[in-house]
């Protein structure tokens, strides 16, 4: 009798990758069978997020389409949106069940319903209840070569915009016995690189007594034996002490790219939004990093049309970041969620002024993220190869400081660590493999 089978498809944040893979190895310890076709397994799980309406939207049209292409299978809604509108959700006839963030690790229910009859949905809980983090060991990472792990979850901060610790929660941290546990099982199996990821990983420890620093977490990963490369998801401007910049500038473990969310260049914007800090603070850390580490790959979130967002609070935000000169930007427009505080906010912006505004920063995001590039030509770097994205194109190495670059280079070595020289052809950046990346490396020029 073959086994039944399940797949999972993931939206939104690393957190929610994370997620998938517990649910996924899961199943597959109850006998279930995975498989990447998202169209024709029996049970169909869909792993939300809800960080804006088109996330809402995107949802939905997938959870119809699933249901149109593979109308016997059972499907299962999890995950943030699930969180949020778990009645609405209960009201589409495609879906057989929903579970919350409360309970989304226990795939007991999913079992259960998955053998049994009728239409059965799970009842909504009240995620500011759950106290401690939940945390499963992976035994495997179903990617192969970067690998996310869940440090922290929820948020403490009211961001004005910001739906998610509603969804997800209060701060809540993985003790740092198990972090180091998970580092090295996915050591063993061979993967490199790890993703450190949660909602607000910045905040991790402060949930302890006495209270931990996320920078105490980066030293005992520094002070353990594992070799694996660190990357850090994001970070806000006031977690970021001068302790745990000389740490990673002296570190050969974590990686010098920080993606610190800015949201806005002006006070003005900022003070509206709830935010935890000014823009003079956000230059301060930025220029510190870069005179600590002039390499360094420096990111940023922006909010573009946040309600009362003024042409001159707009030319404020453009001129600040060009005058810090990050290396790229993810740039979002402003979404309106029911119950955040913007909500009820007074002078919402025009769609079509929030679309110009971000196709600015968007095409200065493209140029300032290729002079990165640039600037390292001639420059030998640690990259890790990224799987082929299609038959025909070249592999993709990913350097340490967040640089894509072209590479002929053979499948065996998807997964690996190498040194490459950058160089350029046309505009394009290219790598000149050099050799295997070891634990003491030369150092990068």
């Amino acid at each position: 009798m073959s086994r039944p089978t399940f797949a999972i498809h993931t939206m939104g944040c690393k957190l929610n990758f994370y997620d998938s893979e517990v649910i996924g190895q899961a199943l597959e310890a109850k006998g279930f069978e995975r498989q990447r076709d998202m169209f024709s397994a029996d049970l169909t799980i869909l792993n939300t997020c809800t960080v804006t309406n088109n996330s809402d939207s995107e949802s939905r049209n997938l959870i119809r389409k699933f249901r149109r292409t593979n109308p016997n299978s059972f499907i299962v809604v999890t995950g943030c949106y699930a969180q949020a509108a778990t009645q609405q959700i209960r009201a589409m006839e495609e879906v057989d069940l929903v579970t919350t963030n409360v309970d989304k690790y226990n795939v007991e229910p999913i079992i259960e319903a998955f053998h049994g009859a009728g239409h059965i949905i799970d009842e909504a809980h009240d995620i500011m209840e759950k106290r401690p983090a939940e945390f499963r060991l992976l035994e495997k990472f179903e990617a192969k070569t970067r690998a996310f792990i869940k440090i922290q979850d929820g948020c403490n901060l009211r961001c004005a915009y910001c739906i998610i610790p509603f969804v997800r929660g209060n701060n809540r941290s993985v003790p740092i016995s198990d972090i180091l546990d998970q580092l090295r099982i996915l050591e063993q199996q061979g993967i490199e690189e790890v993703v450190l990821t949660g909602i607000h990983i910045g905040t991790w420890g402060r949930d302890y007594r006495p209270r931990l620093h996320f920078t105490d977490l980066l030293q005992a990963i520094e002070d353990s034996e594992i070799q694996m490369w660190i990357r850090i998801s994001s970070l806000d401007s006031p977690e970021i002490p001068d302790r745990m910049i000389e740490l990673i500038q002296s570190s050969t473990k974590i990686v010098p790219h920080l993606h610190i969310p800015l949201q806005a260049g002006s006070n003005a914007t900022l003070r509206r939004m709830r935010r935890i800090y000014k823009v003079e603070q956000y230059r301060n850390r930025i220029e510190t990093l870069r005179r600590a580490m002039p390499h360094i790959c420096l990111g940023a979130d922006v909010i573009v049309g946040f309600p009362g967002e003024t042409d001159e609070e707009f030319a404020e935000t453009e001129a600040f970041i060009r005058e810090i000169s990050l290396d790229y930007l993810h740039v979002f427009p402003y979404s309106n969620r029911t119950g955040t505080a913007a909500a009820d906010f007074e002078n919402h912006i025009n769609g079509r002024i929030s679309k110009n505004r971000g196709r600015i920063l968007r095409e200065w995001s493209n140029e300032q993220r290729h002079a990165h590039g640039l600037r390292h030509i001639g420059a030998t770097r640690p990259a890790i190869v990224l799987p082929q994205p299609r038959a025909g194109k070249p592999f993709t190495a990913l350097t340490d400081n967040y640089i894509e670059i072209g590479l002929e280079i053979g499948p065996e070595m998807v997964g690996r660590r190498i040194w490459v020289e950058i160089e350029q052809d046309g505009t394009d950046l290219i790598g000149r493999f050099q050799r295997v990346f070891q634990a003491d490396p030369v150092a990068a020029t």
